[in-house]
């Protein structure tokens, strides 16, 4: 099968510059790397916060895209446990264009690429890998929870098992926290409570969730509510976002000193910086030191089996129509806060052509 020398990718020009369609080359896979066809590319909060602060960027035409799943069609040298005609979910090498999202071809490397089963479709599995990715850093990463995946030594996994877990789910992140449930529950936390609408608690039983709390109650009493749930025991791990003030106020009513809050936001109030508990950032970055070799683990090894048996499950979708011309549309609604629950997509491959 011939490749084409060129695709459509939604770019940004100059710093603080709008979205645009352009014409781009088509990436040739090097070393470790494979080429993939993008069917599905999943939007994140970054993507509309990196273009309108212009942070982060330091190279103009940037292309931006976290979330990743297609068809691989050119391997690289040293490729061995992919081929062609994979179908392939991965996470992007922030920054560089090359492995980016918002564009219909895409590099990405081996070792942060995981093959999609049959019982997933290509929409599901591009709402993965920044969330899973999150919620595996939390969970595992040493300066985390640091439960040292995949050879969890015996006496640890015997002192997680049993133990309460709490989810602080709220509007803009909860896919991430939604992967972390599951993973909680395949560790053995019990009980997994989680705070959201109400209207969610079929939805979140469905994952592992045992309780679901409104996230609107007052901090004290939920501090007794959970109190009757664990039966005194105290909830020494948090997952959160922080991206709204009642988290705060939650993880403050319900940690222990010396307990455990894990955020996927490295934004902290100066309020929480001065709490007796400990305060990690989950960061979903394929290249740092500490994920490097934990990533190459879940993704060659682990996430293929999870999403096959049910084991984890993909976050629920919405799809933007008309490709990477629809991602604006998708952006204004996750900065409108009007995503809850699911993660928007865009079929790269059904751009309109220029």
């Amino acid at each position: 099968m011939s490749i084409k020398s060129t695709q459509i990718a939604l770019v940004i020009e100059e710093k603080l510059g709008p979205f645009v369609l352009r014409d781009v080359p088509i990436y040739t896979p090097g070393q470790g790397e494979v080429l993939i066809k993008l069917h599905a590319s999943a939007l994140n909060p970054a993507d509309w916060m990196i273009q309108k602060s212009g942070l982060m960027i330091t190279k103009y035409p940037a292309i931006l895209g976290l979330d990743l799943a297609g068809e691989i069609v050119a391997v690289g040298e040293g490729v061995q446990s992919l081929q062609r005609g994979d179908r392939v979910l991965t996470i992007s090498r922030f920054i560089e264009n090359q492995f980016m999202g918002l564009q219909q071809y895409s590099l990405a490397n081996e070792v942060t690429t995981a093959k999609i089963p049959d019982n997933i479709s290509y929409d599901q599995a591009a709402t993965l890998p920044v969330c899973f990715s999150t919620a595996v850093t939390g969970f595992f990463a040493d300066f985390h929870m640091a439960l040292h995946f995949p050879f969890l030594p015996l006496k640890r996994r015997e002192s997680i098992q049993g133990n309460p877990l709490l989810s602080l789910l709220d509007l803009l992140q909860w896919g991430s926290l939604l992967l972390a449930i599951q993973l909680a529950k395949l560790l053995g936390f019990l009980p997994i409570i989680a705070t959201a609408s109400l209207r969610n608690t079929d939805y979140l039983k469905s994952i592992g969730t045992t309780n679901v709390l409104d996230r609107n109650l007052e901090s004290a009493d939920f501090d007794k509510v959970v109190h009757e749930i664990t039966g005194g025991r105290p909830v020494e791990y948090t997952f959160t976002a922080l991206s709204i003030p009642q988290t705060e106020t939650l993880a403050l009513a319900i940690l222990p000193k010396d307990g455990m809050l894990i955020s996927s936001s490295p934004n902290v109030s100066d309020i929480l910086k001065k709490a007796d508990f400990k305060i990690a950032t989950a960061l979903a970055t394929p290249t740092v030191p500490w994920n490097k070799e934990l990533f190459k683990t879940i993704f060659s090894e682990k996430l293929t089996s999870w999403l096959e048996k049910g084991d984890i499950k993909p976050n629920r979708v919405e799809v933007v129509k008309s490709g990477l011309a629809g991602v604006v549309k998708g952006l204004k609604k996750l900065e409108d806060n009007a995503v809850s629950g699911f993660k928007i997509v865009v079929r790269p491959l059904d751009t309109p052509p220029l």
